[in-house]
């Protein structure tokens, strides 16, 4: 009798923890060896669980209360990774945890093999990653050892991402916080349906945006906070990054496929590089990219920058409701020119096309004397561009108004100062532009500046209306126009008193 008690008690047993498993959906790590100390490897705890989710269907994994050390983790099909509030994913400091991964898709440089990633996923469909607690890189201590010099590129493929998802579907980063990455925070490429929400990455190694030697003040690791690259119907909401290098950015690795149908609000951004940035990377196609109701702040790069280098058709990117304060290169930077990079194993080129841009609402202050640049080349016009309501207000004090020479550049890296360390023009210079206005834009600077406040030069068809621009008693005009044609100013005045207003 004992014996058939204990027989039953052990099934009992058995089929009570089947169905508790089966009606939760829930994998705790600890119920997979997981020691949470931040000592012990945790990453064959944690995959395991993943591998068990998602074989049984789906389901949440989950980490709390500890510290789970581990190295690369493989998210799978309709499986949620949920980082407790109090908990932390903690990156192993060792390169060798993070194996490369083969992969069908092309990567930043020719290598065929992608960059090496804490979190990695490829083909999957319905997958999460959320909660309150905190996935850490520890990007700050990873093991180079091999390396000769830190700062090249080609240690690039040595410092593993926090996030590398290619080819998704059906994919939600919401919550967690982001921090200490060795590359890029990010990564998304060729993903369908993705929603970013409410997450905080902090991951800036030179927090001194007025340090001017910012990339060897401390090890510059790439770290861009997010990187969406061919990805299609995006949502990036409510995030918070602070990052080493660029803040947001959109790619194009793939010379046939788009980054299209993207939408990024209410996001607060500072970064070491640009806030928010189309490029550099551009082989494919961008289209219909809405930015609205963001702060871009203490950013050493440019604050809104908008290109195509690499073959890219670029159309209707929409940007409104914008912030920008303390931006160190230009505040605004569009640009097409021909540095034709090749990905993976791409031999395709397209040709290029920057038109339909629009910007409106955006307010600027601690703006770099610099200036703003819009410009393409003379075979590549940008075409369609419209600026309205714009109140800038720039650093200036730039004393010589002597006429400058601007060279084209046409393959070079693009940044705002690829053209020297000042524009000729203190607010705008536009140049290879068709179908431009400026309508309801007031510009004005702290420290006296004798520059032209918009320079044109190869420009058809130019509408100014309604713009009001501060100038210095020495400034040779307001606005300076070279080779320009059909061009229609109205209703605009200068703030002060000038001897020119317009001089062709």
């Amino acid at each position: 009798m004992n014996r058939l008690l204990t027989i039953l008690f052990a099934w009992l047993l058995l089929i009570t923890s089947v169905f508790a498993q089966k009606n939760t959906g829930v994998w705790d790590v600890f119920a997979f060896g997981a020691k949470g100390d931040g000592k012990t490897m945790d990453t064959r705890s944690i995959q395991t669980a993943i591998d068990q989710c998602h074989g049984a269907g789906g389901g949440k994994v989950y980490l709390h209360n500890g510290q789970f050390l581990s190295g690369t983790i493989y998210l799978k099909s309709h499986v949620t990774l949920e980082v407790e509030a109090g908990a932390t994913l903690l990156g192993s400091n060792q390169a060798a945890d993070y194996p490369d991964q083969a992969s069908e898709y092309p990567t930043y440089d020719e290598n065929p093999l992608t960059s090496k990633s804490f979190i990695y996923a490829e083909n999957a469909r319905n997958i999460t990653i959320e909660g309150r607690g905190t996935i850490d890189g520890r990007g700050s201590e990873i093991d180079k050892r091999g390396l000769n010099d830190p700062y090249l590129r080609p240690s690039f493929k040595y410092r593993p991402r926090i996030i590398h998802l290619r080819g998704c579907e059906n994919v939600q980063i919401k919550g967690v916080t982001l921090q200490n990455s060795a590359s890029w925070v990010q990564t998304y490429q060729s993903c369908r349906n993705l929603v970013i929400d409410g997450i905080t990455v902090d991951s800036r190694e030179n927090k001194d945006v007025d340090n001017p030697n910012r990339e060897h003040a401390v090890r510059h690791r790439n770290t861009d906070g997010m990187d969406l690259v061919d990805c299609e119907f995006v949502r990036v909401t409510n995030c918070f990054i602070t990052s080493g290098d660029d803040g947001i950015c959109i790619k194009s690795f793939s010379p046939d496929k788009a980054s299209r149908n993207i939408t990024i609000t209410n996001c607060l951004i500072s970064s070491g590089a640009s806030g928010i940035k189309i490029g550099t990377e551009t082989a494919g196609r961008f289209e219909d990219i809405v930015v609205q109701n963001c702060t871009v702040f203490d950013t050493w790069g440019d604050g809104l920058a908008i290109m195509t280098v690499d073959g890219a058709q670029i159309k209707r990117v929409t940007i409104s409701g914008i912030s920008l304060r303390n931006i160190k290169r230009a505040g605004i930077f569009i640009r097409l020119n021909t540095r034709n990079k090749k990905y993976g194993n791409s031999t395709v080129v397209n040709k290029p096309a920057l038109q339909d841009i629009l910007i409106t609402d955006v307010q600027g202050s601690r703006l770099a004397a610099l200036g703003c640049s819009i410009t393409g080349l003379a075979e590549y016009p940008l075409e369609n561009v419209v600026l309205r309501n714009l109140n800038f207000e720039f650093d200036g004090g730039i004393t010589d108004s002597q006429p400058m020479v601007v060279p084209e550049k046409t393959d070079a890296y693009p940044v705002g100062t690829m053209f020297g360390q000042i524009l000729p023009a203190y607010g705008f210079y536009v140049r290879h532009v068709k179908n431009i206005s400026f309508d309801q834009v007031q510009l004005r600077f702290t420290n006296e500046d004798q520059r032209p406040a918009l320079v044109f030069d190869d420009v058809d068809q130019v509408v100014i209306d309604h713009f009001t621009a501060q100038s210095s008693t020495k400034t040779p005009a307001l606005i300076r126009m070279l080779n320009t044609r059909n061009q229609l100013i109205t209703n605009s005045r200068p703030s002060t008193d000038i001897p020119v207003f317009v001089k062709n």
